[in-house]
């Protein structure tokens, strides 16, 4: 039998402006948005990012940046460590109100364990703060590791639909973690 991989240890910290490079890394990589409808141009992803922050500060909205504890991550000269991102906030889904939540992680720290890690650590935040209700998620439909993030955390599968994503309209799963 083979040795069990530990799960990565991470931090969460919110997003600044001087993270518009991970943004730019994630949404401008064909392989991290495959199943988001394509990648941005450079340009379109610093647009989002200033966008994003816009929403976070006037919405209740939480975006973290994901950090390795004690590993290195890639060296950049913004913000060493950080692999990916998520985001919980408040949406709409056929006409009503819900608590939706995304992740990003670089591909080349994507099978790593780091979504995992930050998404058990967002859900911990989001549970003891109290505000969320039940989360939904709308991974791609044939995202299957995005899927199976889902089921590991208690995310109960209730249908299938089309999301828009800026715009981009792409068939997904929807799942909901129900809040009690």
């Amino acid at each position: 039998m083979g040795e069990e991989r530990q799960p990565p240890r991470v931090s969460l910290e919110p997003v600044t402006a001087a993270d518009e490079w991970l943004t730019v890394a994630t949404e401008a990589d064909p392989r991290v948005m495959a199943e988001l409808g394509g990648a941005w141009s450079e340009e379109q992803a610093r647009a989002t990012h200033a966008r994003r922050l816009k929403h976070v500060a006037e919405h209740d909205t939480w975006w973290l940046k994901i950090i390795p504890d004690g590993e290195t991550g890639p060296e950049t000269e913004h913000v060493p460590g950080a692999v990916g991102s998520l985001v919980l906030w408040h949406s709409e889904w056929e006409g009503e109100p819900i608590s939706e939540i995304g992740w990003m992680v670089l591909h080349d720290h994507q099978g790593k364990g780091y979504a995992s890690a930050g998404l058990r650590a967002i859900l911990e935040r989001a549970r003891a703060d109290g505000r969320w209700g039940d989360i939904h998620a709308f991974p791609g439909a044939t995202n299957e590791p995005s899927n199976a993030l889902c089921r590991k955390f208690g995310f109960e599968l209730v249908g299938v639909g089309e999301a828009d994503y800026a715009g981009r309209r792409f068939p997904v799963n929807h799942w909901v973690l129900r809040s009690g």
